[in-house]
């Protein structure tokens, strides 16, 4: 008697997400388990994309924006993040400064300070913490828990060179496909991509990891305290004068740390706060509006915002974002799109 063969396994296709954003908000929302929060220090509209492919233990994530950008990123505690930049104008993390020949390492629920300007691309692998110990062992291991205390790692050329030329094959396939290729599975990869970064921390291994110095912990901290008041205090009318004592420290030796750290000077990373946040409220009316009672109007929001009078606020808003606060409220939940 003839037995029916088994039915053929049919490969389960994973598919990979894309998202296209004109506002950060959306953006810094994408990554699912992260807690991020980002500030548009430059002016002129944002765009933003977002290509991502997920596996049990993993995901895989590459980001594009063209602003100059104050982020605030913690991934999903567990996790370990190795990242590269694939083209950047500046990039830099806790003050250190990330280049073409950098890996990035970040511990899960650990916050970081990203500052970025121009047009910049990250790819990024994010795996289960468990996943990783099993990798490692022996001198390997020793190399991958001295680069998680560093979040970024400097690698030799030819380490860099090779990690790069790994990436950008990953990059080509989130880009280019609508799922994952069967021929490639998120396991494969994870092992390939592992085996990579471990062979350039080995390569790269006497390359000296400079300790952040104490003064550059001082002003991310000074900054942070500084950013923390203004936020608490964005309605009020206050001065820098006021901040300075919030952050213990002089008007000048404020300024420095500004500069240093994210590129603009307390007054202007207060003035972009402020409109940050007005853009923020102005989203939120718009989605609320059908449902009453009555929303802020756009002066309502210029005050809560910290401006007295409304058409300065709408100057201001229409440099930093390239519209007008009426414009942003006409747009609501539309400026985030989904493609194939």
């Amino acid at each position: 008697m003839h037995t029916p063969s088994a039915p053929l396994a049919v490969p389960m296709l994973v598919p990979i997400s894309r998202w296209h954003s004109e506002d950060i908000d959306e953006q810094s929302a994408l990554l699912s388990g992260w807690q991020q929060e980002y500030r548009q220090l430059g002016c002129g509209k944002f765009a933003g994309k977002v290509a991502s492919v997920q596996g049990p233990q993993i995901m895989i994530v590459a980001e594009q924006t063209n602003q100059s950008l104050h982020q605030r990123v913690a991934p999903p505690a567990g996790s370990v993040v190795f990242g590269l930049v694939l083209n950047n104008d500046t990039l830099q993390i806790d003050q250190r400064p990330v280049g073409a020949q950098s890996l990035i390492v970040l511990e899960g629920g650990r916050t970081y300070d990203l500052r970025t300007e121009g047009n910049v691309e990250l790819l990024g692998l994010s795996l289960d913490a468990g996943l990783l110990n099993s990798h490692r062992g022996g001198a390997s291991g020793d190399i991958v828990q001295r680069a998680l205390g560093c979040g970024v790692v400097p690698l030799t050329d030819s380490a860099g060179a090779m990690l790069r030329h790994f990436w950008l094959m990953v990059s080509h396939m989130l880009h280019s496909q609508s799922n994952w290729p069967e021929e490639m599975p998120l396991s494969l990869l994870t092992d390939t991509a592992l085996n990579n970064i471990v062979l350039a921390l080995n390569i790269s291994a006497g390359v000296d990891i400079p300790a952040m110095p104490q003064s550059a912990q001082r002003q991310v901290r000074v900054v942070r305290q500084a950013i923390a008041f203004m936020r608490d205090n964005l309605a009020n009318d206050f001065s820098i004068v006021e901040v300075c004592a919030a952050a213990h420290v002089s008007q000048r030796t404020l300024q420095y740390h500004f500069e240093s750290c994210l590129g603009v000077s307390p007054q202007q990373y207060l003035k972009a706060m402020r409109l940050n946040a007005a853009r923020r409220i102005l989203r939120l009316i718009s989605k609320r509006e059908a449902a009453g009672p009555r929303q802020p109007n756009i002066a309502d929001v210029a005050a809560l915002c910290g401006y007295e009078h409304a058409s300065r606020f709408a100057g201001d808003y229409r440099r930093q974002f390239g519209v007008l606060p009426s414009e942003t409220m006409r747009e609501g939940a539309q400026t985030l799109s989904i493609s194939a």
